[in-house]
């Protein structure tokens, strides 16, 4: 009777201890969401500056083997019926440091953070277990151009085989619980201090009895607060004045050891659904992947395992949105808000190409994007192709000068020569507002990207010794005539000139077409009015194109030029086919009149936005605007007639 009395008693007392401990919990988790969502609101709404990450003391390891062993043989010694008495604790995954020594370990780890599988380790440039005082973008600042060997560190499955070549050392073995054991990481985080984690979770544990009656009441209720991270991720199109997603961004989530990658899609949304996560989780734009990596400044491109912080979240938080908007350029801003917007420009290139005829599209590249004092874009290759030599060859210009001639001019900084694996593929200058502008255009910047995109797919189409002749022959003319790629479209050679003539025609109606398919308009650099404007209707304007042969005295514009883009539209557009002359005209050099162009030819079906006729067309043997006329003529015998008589009335 004493003994059923005494057990009785006790349940009372533990049901009252148990309510007393809810209610203590419900009250500090009240406050602490509200200590948290006040945290977020700070942390998430920093200014979008380039900052260096700022770590400080060392932490002690929660999820070091040893301490886990420790956690377990706690929570079995003070959780009775523990469903993990006997647990010996094994190594999951090592945390390990790489140390690059040569340039080819370099170019290995690049290609290994260029991927983003659900297995591939995040690399990071910072030590990971240590206290992050200040989040940034950024840990290692190199010094120079030789200042690239800079500790790795990441986390790896203990059966995980790095590639070839990669030494690593372990610097702890690590257990990764599960979700059923979160009581157990409980512990583990409790006695190494992990106190901001814990309050994420909104668990206030203040003392080891604290800690007991913690466990007696969540070993009850088996309570988890482990989430997948998901949110959003949208920024400002200046040109429309309306918020975009950020469109198919790689973005790396994750929180000491425990990382992984994920897309946004062409909203925004991201949903990590590789893990599940307690605690804060950081969200960081990784600018790699699928489309290209995007390096802004000269420390992102020596050191490439750099990422963006975007924002926290946690259970309180999550599924909130990271809105970056359009900030001043003055005093190091709108650095999120700059790649984003190149990001953007390649994936509307990426999508149209999909739905429009345009199989080579933009893939893995390595995309340079400066603010600058001006508007220029570049598509050396160098990165797909690696052809520097060759095309120093062509250009006859000691790969020193060659080098000198495209950072510097080009992008407007002078840098000795990087390694191959860090060379780009395009470069982008002029983010910044132009002279025109109060605040920078999307608009004219996607357009830009557009063009230059048609410049990568037509070189991927033709292949590495065509693009390095293309691409010598302009630096050539740079470096000979003042600054001027092109010149009059005779220079290096008439051959050079006439196939800078089709790789510049090609690229001026991709940009124009894309620009047309998203905006309605394109900025047009034209003979009337205001030299750069915004006009809706593109094929309109370039029905009335003047062709003017080479070498051309006249002044060059999107109207009068010796680029192909005139006939390449007359091929894409329905025709007249009543056999009255369109409204282009065929000059000479001086601007003189020579001849009306008669188009006929309609070869186009689906989409006027289809530009699959011609780019199917553009091989490594078509060099020239004239050498287009027998693939097309083959492809459509019914109308060779016509396309033959477009080419005369062109002077081809």
């Amino acid at each position: 009777m004493k003994k059923t009395i005494s057990i009785f008693l006790f349940s009372l007392a533990l049901v009252g201890c148990q309510n007393d401990i809810l209610q203590e919990k419900d009250e500090s988790l009240s406050s602490q969401n509200n200590l948290l969502s006040a945290k977020a609101s700070n942390e998430n709404n920093k200014p979008d500056v380039h900052t260096q990450i700022v770590l400080g003391k060392k932490l002690i390891n929660p999820y070091s083997v040893e301490n886990m062993q420790k956690a377990f043989d706690y929570y079995n010694k003070n959780v009775a019926n523990s469903g993990f008495s006997g647990k010996k604790v094994e190594a999951s995954h090592y945390y390990i440091k790489i140390t690059p020594g040569s340039e080819s370990e370099l170019e290995v780890l690049n290609n290994l953070d260029d991927e983003s599988s659900i297995e591939t380790p995040v690399l990071q440039d910072h030590p990971l277990d240590y206290e992050v005082i200040e989040e940034g973008d950024y840990y290692v600042n190199p010094q120079n151009e030789e200042d690239l060997y800079h500790p790795v560190y990441t986390t790896i499955p203990v059966d995980y085989k790095l590639p070839d070549g990669i030494k690593y050392e372990i610097l702890d073995a690590l257990y990764e619980p599960s979700e059923e054991e979160y009581n157990v990481e409980t512990v583990s985080l409790y006695f190494a201090d992990w106190k901001d984690d814990l309050e994420a979770d909104g668990i206030s544990i203040g003392n080891e009895d604290e800690l007991k009656k913690y466990l007696l009441l969540t070993n009850a209720q088996k309570s988890s607060n482990k989430f997948y991270p998901a949110g959003s991720i949208t920024i400002k199109n200046t040109g429309t004045g309306n918020i975009e997603g950020l469109m198919k961004a790689e973005i790396s989530y994750g929180r000491i050891f425990w990382w992984h990658y994920t897309y946004t899609d062409n909203a925004g949304n991201f949903n990590g659904t590789a893990k599940k996560y307690r605690g804060n989780v950081q969200i960081r734009a990784k600018w790699r992947g699928e489309t290209a990596t995007i390096r802004k400044t000269w420390n992102e491109v020596l050191g490439f395992f750099v990422s963006d912080y975007l924002m926290t979240l946690n259970k309180n938080n999550n599924g909130q949105n990271k809105y970056i908007d359009y900030t001043s350029f003055s005093n190091g801003g709108n650095h999120l808000w700059s790649k984003g917007t190149v990001n953007n420009g390649l994936r509307k290139y990426v999508d149209y190409c999909n739905a429009n005829g345009i199989t080579n599209t933009i893939s893995h590249a390595n995309v340079w994007a400066w603010e600058g004092n001006k508007q220029t874009g570049a598509t050396p290759m160098l990165y797909k192709y690696q052809q520097l030599p060759l095309m120093s060859s062509f250009a006859n210009i000691g790969q020193a000068n060659f080098w000198h001639n495209l950072t510097n001019i080009l992008s407007g900084f002078t840098i000795n020569l990087v390694p191959k694996h860090l060379r780009p593929d395009q470069i982008y200058t002029g983010l910044n507002p132009r002279s025109n502008e109060t605040i920078s255009d999307s608009r004219r910047i996607h357009q830009l990207i557009f063009h230059e995109s048609g410049h990568y797919s037509h070189a991927s189409k033709v292949g590495a010794s065509y693009w390095a002749q293309l691409f010598a022959s302009e630096i050539s003319n740079i470096h000979l005539h003042g600054g001027d790629p092109y010149y009059d479209g005779t220079s290096p050679s008439l051959q050079a000139g006439a196939r800078i003539g089709l790789a510049e025609g090609w690229a001026t109606v991709t940009e124009f077409y894309v620009s047309n398919s998203y905006y309605n308009s394109s900025i047009i650099r034209s003979n009337t009015g205001s030299s750069r404007q915004h006009m809706s209707n593109v094929n309109g304007i370039l029905e009335g194109f003047n062709i003017i042969d080479r070498p051309m005295n006249a002044t060059r514009t999107d109207e009068w030029s010796w680029f192909s883009h005139g006939l390449i539209v007359d091929i894409l557009d329905t025709g007249r086919n009543n056999g009255t002359a369109d409204q282009s005209v065929h000059r000479n050099g001086s601007g003189a009149f020579l001849n009306t162009v008669l188009d006929e030819v309609s070869i186009q079906s689906g989409s006027i936005y289809n530009l699959g006729p011609v780019f199917s067309r553009l091989t490594s043997s078509v060099n020239s605007a004239a050498d287009l006329k027998n693939p097309l003529m083959s492809a459509y015998p019914a109308q060779s007639s016509k396309i033959n008589t477009l080419f005369q009335n062109y002077g081809y």
